[in-house]
């Protein structure tokens, strides 16, 4: 049942919130220890119920909220991983659990509470409004995430704002204007590892399952794929392939359970059909001379497995 007294906007009870009763705010403490309600944070709460039924992502979008909402005096700017959240922009592992914001760097604001300040410059012209939240523009986010996250959840970040069929026409950036972004910036920090990851980045990889393998590929020292290269479909149409090494006839592709689960793979067809189509592209691909192999999370998470895949396959290591 849903509770009346959570903001019908963002799901959340704030004690400081105009019209909120003593009672109330006495009724949502005592929740907690009932396991009624849970705490996100010093005077922010929600039901358990609807704690529990959140996605990883929006639990953490729920945390940035509550961080904003008791932080009104500073305004802060929300950066890095925490903008990402807000814009859509995946990352390669799990959200945070800390919220990122930025403060210019006289700031006397400090990190703790679950909150990590980075003090650094930034123009109020890579600062935008969304939902009422003061974030980092995507083209500001992708290069904060370039200096400061791992090589591979950079690329994932990057991937997914290059590609023009997944990031929205507000989130599309290109390689050189990140780079001339990062000349301007001034500080070296992080500089080489941020144009490393921009090199690295390619505008046609579909998820962050594709991102993630491409680096695993590339520091397992296999040679670098072509991605999503185009073939005939006997039937019409034409199929795309994640992954090809042409030279050695060789296609790769990732599995991610998506794939068989998820309504926007899907399309309205039952798993076992998507399964069925599967075989037959695979059919196809093999008529034309390829070696398909396939791979997915579990291969990612344990590289020599997936080293022995490619390797058995035909693909020789050449770094």
């Amino acid at each position: 049942m849903a509770d009346d007294r959570l903001d019908p906007r963002t799901g959340l009870f704030l004690v400081q919130s105009v019209g909120v009763s003593d009672t109330d705010a006495r009724q949502f403490r005592r929740s907690v220890d009932r396991g009624q309600g849970t705490r996100l944070r010093r005077g922010v709460f929600t039901t358990t119920d609807r704690w529990g039924g959140l996605a990883p992502q929006d639990r953490y979008l729920d945390r940035i909220r509550a961080v904003v909402a008791t932080r009104r005096r500073h305004d802060p700017v929300v950066s890095h991983q925490s903008a990402a959240a807000l814009w859509g922009i995946p990352l390669g592992g799990a959200w945070p659990e800390t919220v990122h914001v930025l403060a210019v760097p006289g700031s006397r604001v400090r990190s703790k509470n679950g909150v990590f300040v980075h003090r650094t410059g930034f123009d109020w012209a890579e600062v935008v409004e969304l939902d009422g939240v003061l974030v980092t523009r995507p083209a500001r986010t992708l290069l904060d995430l370039a200096r400061t996250a791992t090589f591979d959840n950079a690329v994932v970040a990057l991937d997914h704002g290059m590609n023009p069929r997944r990031a929205t026409p507000e989130m599309l950036v290109y390689p050189d204007e990140l780079s001339e972004m990062l000349a301007r910036c001034g500080s070296v920090r992080g500089s080489t590892r941020a144009q490393r990851a921009i090199d690295f980045a390619r505008p046609n990889a579909d998820n962050p399952g594709e991102s993630l393998s491409r680096v695993a590929i590339f520091e397992l020292g296999f040679p670098d794929p072509e991605l999503q290269c185009r073939h005939p479909n006997p039937q019409g149409g034409w199929y795309f392939t994640d992954f090809e090494w042409p030279r050695f006839r060789l296609i790769g592709e990732f599995d991610g359970r998506g794939k068989y689960l998820k309504d926007e793979y899907l399309h309205g067809r039952a798993p076992g059909d998507v399964v069925y189509a599967e075989k037959v592209r695979e059919d196809h691909l093999r008529a034309e001379g390829f070696r398909v192999v396939r791979w997915g999370a579990a291969e990612l998470a344990n590289r020599a497995a997936l080293s022995r895949l490619l390797v058995t396959a035909g693909l020789p290591v050449t770094r």
